[in-house]
Formats: structure tokens, sequence, C-alpha cells
């Protein structure tokens, strides 16, 4: 399956695959039909499925030993089958002596070896591969076909679907689907495409398998030469053993390079080499740990805003903001760049115009595609006019026809506007482009100089060749003879009646013992399991506190008797408040509860000592701060208590006899005597997060296989 990004080559393989499900039509694999549940329970064993992007199948805390004896367990093997399998596998691609390193801890390609492995462990009929290659270096790459053209001369009987970008990489399989917007252009033989349309190459003959539409104006690019200035040459970047670390870990080891003004250079690398390191420190977005870089002479510095203000940069991530419109972010970033305010709408119109984006100024960056969504960062990045440039792997993933497009736009601003553009790449044909270029592999610079005279010094046809010289030279690591694995096949694979079945007791062992192998390697994880319950406990079991006590209150007594005295003095004896100072008015109450100094304010009538003796009723007001609620229902709880309990006090003294029963009702709290939220509430909060933290952590794992 040959074609860029977003074309469906990824949900296609899914739906082959059965990770997918069919919404229209027939995907017949292995003589049946995958839209079948019972097929596909079936099948799925004997298929093989390596998810797009390096290590996505693989677990970073497990070793490669305790990833492969995983993957065996779920399939059904015994101990001794899953050992035999695992170093059948590891010699045979040179990961035996990695046996006991983490995967995250794996170069790229070696973890696309033992992703390889991980598929195979199981001697799969189907083996599904999305763009199993990108990112990785060219060695790394062929050395990883020639495993594969390994193991198909030992497996004759085994089918490979691969999706790939590359297009120099199609050229070696049997059989080419070239896909574009979800459709099929063309399918055949390599060679049957490059002559059914005339063309000396796949790139080129998938472009003129497009539509009509998309290909009417591609012309051919043509890199005009660069005007060699005279004397001394102007140095717009300069860097000198520039070295960058993360703790023990070296990410950029003593770096030097010279870019001449209104050069096109190239960073040549694959992912995790470097390069997007090596641009950070140059925009000063990354402190170098060593070393020297400098822009137009002047030392890179993350506070010279006028220095900074001379560079454009476009990272890897487009730097759009997706709720804004094209317009919108175009103006934005004019306002970012301090354009002043009567030349934004002009140097707007002339992005548009200049991009061929005028027809899609109102359109958000989500809706467009990928190559005209690439064509809009460019603009943001240029239109303050920047005098260096520096673009991060900037067209990975976009057609032919597209990235065609966005280097006539980087050519025009270098050979006409003098721009200096410094671009990073992993694509052979895009490094030929640039006038020179750095080859980069494990944070170091390798060679330096013109892509023609960097074969001519190896004597070799192709750079990725060249590429390949320069990499073997510089790794460090002797890469042991791999052959194919020699497991052979005998029947249908153990434990297949167990895959089969909607639940395996086996599966579900499986993945308990790799959850426990994970949380024994991650502190995190295993300090939420194991201490969480009991931090949370205490939290939300002391920290849940429905008991309101020591309530400030203030009295207002305008009676001034010693009956109005007694009264407050009822309420002062209660453990739930807390006297203050009296009050003298209304707006000493009003400042003081506004203030939070006091919850409760009592205020005593005049003669109120003298018409309770009489018989009457007067009233009592209870000023209370309402603005939490349950707390103020609390305390009118509370309040009317203490007032019942004082005239029952009352009446007794004065010997009248209220209406009482032939019975006395005497309440006695068991287990909480004094009726508090906190003994209550802990016995019942342990349970609760006992079955809170094991959910938790399931549903961390789902999550985190759904993902991969």
């Amino acid at each position: 399956m040959i074609g860029p990004d977003g074309v469906g080559k990824s949900s296609l393989l899914a739906l082959i695959a059965g990770a997918r499900r069919l919404q229209q039509g027939r995907v017949l694999v292995l003589d049946g039909d995958m839209a079948d549940a019972a097929h596909r329970r079936q099948v799925c064993p004997r298929i093989a499925y390596m998810p797009q992007g390096l290590g996505k199948n693989l677990y970073p805390t497990l070793t490669v030993f305790e990833n492969l004896d995983f993957f065996g367990r779920l399939f059904g093997q015994d101990a001794e089958e899953r050992q035999q399998r695992i170093t059948d596998l590891t010699r045979s691609t040179g990961l035996a002596t990695f046996i006991e390193r983490p995967a995250g801890k794996l170069s790229g390609g070696m973890k696309q070896k033992l992703g390889l492995c991980c598929a195979l462990i199981h001697d799969p009929d189907l083996l599904i591969l999305d763009e199993p290659t990108t990112g990785v270096d060219p060695l790394a790459r062929n050395q990883f076909w020639e495993l594969i053209a390994r193991i198909r001369a030992n497996r004759p009987q085994m089918s490979v679907l691969v999706a790939t970008a590359y297009m120099d990489e199609a050229q070696r399989f049997d059989w080419l689907v070239a896909m574009d917007e979800g459709r099929v252009l063309a399918t055949g033989t390599p060679t049957e495409l490059l002559t059914s349309t005339a063309s000396d190459d796949l790139e080129a003959a998938f472009i003129a398998l497009l539509p009509e539409e998309k290909r009417r104006d591609h012309r051919a690019l043509v890199i005009p030469p660069r005007q060699q200035s005279e004397g001394q040459p102007d140095i717009a970047i300069e860097a000198h053993d520039l070295t960058l670390r993360f703790g023990d870990f070296v990410a950029v080891d003593k770096v030097s390079f010279r870019i001449e003004r209104g050069e096109i250079f190239g960073f040549l690398g694959s992912n995790g080499c470097g390069k997007t390191t090596t641009m950070k420190m140059l925009t000063g977005l990354l402190p170098a740990s060593e070393g020297e870089a400098f822009l137009f002479g002047q030392p890179v510095d993350p506070r010279d805003i006028d220095t900074r203000r001379r560079v454009g940069y476009m990272s890897q991530a487009f730097s759009l903001y997706g709720e804004l419109s094209v317009v919108q972010n175009l103006e934005l970033h004019a306002r970012l760049f301090h354009i002043p305010a009567d030349q934004r709408a002009g140097r707007v119109r002339e992005m548009l115009t200049r991009f061929g984006l005028e027809s899609l100024a109102g359109s958000l960056p989500a809706d467009l595609p990928l190559g005209v969504r690439q064509r809009l960062s460019l603009a943001v990045a240029v239109i303050h006019k920047p005098e260096i440039l520096i673009l991060d792997e900037p067209t990975s993933g976009v057609d032919p026809i597209a990235r065609d497009g966005f280097w006539k736009l980087l050519v025009e601003l270098s050979r006409e506007d003098g721009v200096t553009i410094f671009i990073s790449t992993h694509f052979m044909n895009e490094a030929l482009r640039c006038d020179r270029m750095s080859m980069m592999h494990a944070g170091r610079v390798l060679d330096s100089d013109s892509p023609r005279a960097l074969m001519a010094r190896r004597g070799l046809p192709t750079l990725e060749q060249t590429f390949i010289a320069y990499l073997q030279d510089a790794t460090a690591e002797q890469t042991p003879t791999e052959a194919a694995p020699q497991t052979p096949r005998s029947g249908p694979p153990a434990g297949n009646a167990a895959l089969q079945s909607r639940f395996s007791l086996q599966r579900l062992l499986s993945y308990s013992g790799r959850e426990a192998m994970e949380l024994r390697r991650d502190p995190i994880r295993a300090t939420l399991a194991l201490l969480g319950t009991l931090m949370l406990m205490f939290i939300m079991g002391y920290g849940i506190n429905l008991d309101v006590e020591n309530l400030t209150y203030a009295v207002l007594d305008r009676d001034q008797t010693t009956t109005s005295q007694a009264y407050t003095q009822n309420i002062a004896g209660s453990r739930y408040f807390s006297e203050q100072a009296p009050l003298h008015d209304y707006d000493e109450l009003e400042r003081r509860m506004r203030s939070g100094e006091i919850s409760l304010a009592v205020e005593i009538p005049p003669n109120f000592g003298r018409d309770l003796k009489r018989g009457s009723q007067p009233e009592v007001g209870f000023w209370i701060d309402g603005a939490m609620p349950m707390r103020a229902d609390t305390i009118k709880g509370y309040v009317q208590g203490i007032h019942v309990s004082y005239l029952q006090q009352l009446a007794r003294e004065a010997s009248q006899n209220a209406a009482t029963s032939q019975v006395d009702i005497a309440l006695r709290y068991r287990y909480n005597p004094d009726v508090q939220s906190l003994p209550a509430m802990v016995p019942a909060v342990i349970p609760l997060l006992l079955m809170l933290i094991p959910a938790m952590l399931t549903a961390l794992g789902v999550v985190r296989e759904k993902e991969l």
C-alpha cells in the first residue's frame, strides 16, 4: 500500500486485521468474511499486526525477553516452547545480546526488530506491517527488509501486507496498491506501474496516477544554482562543539557546522538522532550544555529578542491555532511579531497570495489538506520576513505534489529573497535538493558537504548508499550475523482454542502478570496502587467533616438583665459555640458578620426577662451567616435545640408541668455516642476506596491497550 499520510492505508490494514468494524462491502481474509464474528475469532490468532509508530506494540518498561514472553503467553505457548522461540528469534535478529534491556531504551532499528519478533512469535499466516520503517535511518531500514526477506524464504506460505510512504522501498515489493483519498488508483508490480506511466521511478509514477485536477499544474522541480558571494562568505548560522545533555544522556555531542547566508542547508538523520534538539538550541528554546552557537555573528541569547525576530521557525507539529481561521492565524502572528499596524493587512494579503491561500482564508486549519496546512505553517513562519528560516521535517507525510510545491516556495525564498534555510529531513530525495547538508547519527555530525561531494567522497551512486556507508563506519555496535528464524510450524498454534473463545483465563493471567511487572518498575503507579488507598483514606476520611463546632457568635443584649444573661450563658456552655465580644448596634452586627468574624448573632429584645416572667412569648432574633447553606442549616438546628432546652429548664424551675407522656424515652448512641461524622464516615470510605483504586488502575490499563 503506497501513498502519503491520510489516504486510508492504515484504515484499510486495520479492517483486514479485524481491528476495525466494517461499515459497507466485504473483506475476505484467510478464506472468510471479516464481518463474521465467528470467523474473526478463528483467524485473528493467525494474523500478526504491527501498528504504525516505532515500538507501538511494545511495553517500554519490560525487557526484550519479557515483551516476547508476554506475547508467547497470550498465544497459549508453554514455557519450553516460549523459550525455544524467544532464543531463535533473538538470535536471528541480533537481539540476543540485548535480551535484558528495556524496550524503551532500544534504538529505533532494534525497536523495529523487537516489534517484528513479537508479531512472529506465533508463526502467523498473515503479517501486516503499517509503515514499519518510518523515521529510522537507512541502515536500519535496509537491515529490516533483509530480515523480512530471509523470513519469507524460510516460510513461503506467509503473506506480508505493508503500508509505506517511502517510494524507494516500495520498489522491492511483489505487488503494489497505490492509494489516494481512500481510493485505489492502480495495482500491479512495480515494473508494471513504471511501464504503464512511462516513469523512471515510483514517485513519478505515483504523480502520474493521481487525478488530472491534482497534477494539472505540477511541474518537475528545478533548483537553480546559488550565486556564490565574492570574497569572504557571509555566515548566517554557526555552531562550535554544540553539546546538550539531559542527565547522563548526551542528546547532541559536539556538533559543528557553518551555514552561509541564502543557502539551503539540510540536516539528514533518523528520528531521535538530535536534529530537533540542535535546532531548538539555535533558536534559543534550549540552552546548550557546552559549545557556542551564533546567528549573524551574535551568540544565541534567548533574551535577545531583536536577533530572534530575524529567525522563522516551523516545528514538526504544525504551529497553528485550530480554533482560528487561516487569515486569523496570519493576523495573530503578525501581531506577535510586532509588525506595524499600518502594514499588517498588506502583509497578510501578501502571504495569502504568495502561498495560494486566498480561497481558503476563512477555513479552519483542521479542515485543510495536509499539504495546504503545511503551506499555511510556512506562511506563518515567514510573515515577519525573517532572514533565517529553520524547518523541522516540514514535509513528513505529504504527497509528492504537495512536497514539490512546498520546495518551490523554499527555493523562491532562498534564491529571490536571500533567506537562509536550515531544513531537517529523513527523505533522501529532499536532501539531494539542498546546497549543502550534514549527516547526523546518535547526536553526532558524521560529515558535511554538498550531496554530490559526499557521494563522490565515498564513490557511491546514491545518497542512501552513501549515508549507509557513513552509518556503518560510525556505529560502535557490531551487529551479529542474522538468519531467518528456524522454528518450524507444526499445526495450529498452541492454545488456539482458548484464543478463539470470548474469555480466556490464560490471557487474563498473562495481562495480570504483565501489569504486575510494569507496576514493580513504575514507582508512581506502584505508589498509587499500594499507598494510594491508605493516603486517600486519611485525606478523604479526615478531610470530610460535617461536624460544625467552635462557631463564633456575639450577643446584642438590649435587656441587660439576669434573665437575658442566663439565656446567653446557656449558649456559651455549648461546645458548638465560641463567644466573642458583645455587639452594641446593628451597624456593628452587619460589619462583623460581613467580615466573617462571627457566624451567628443573638439579639435579645428589651424587656425580655419581664415578658418571660409574665408568661408572654418574647421573640429572640438569631442572625445566621448563610454563605454556606449546609452549615447554616446545622447552626439553625443547634440554636433551636438550645432554645428548647432553655424553655424546658425554665418550666422545671417554675414547677410548671409540661405535657409529658407516661413513658420517658432516653436516647443513647452506641459506637458513636457524640454523634460525630468522622467515626461514621471513615469506615464507609475504606471499602469505597478499595473499589476505586483497582478500578482506576484497570481503566488505565484498558486505555493504554486501546491506545496501542
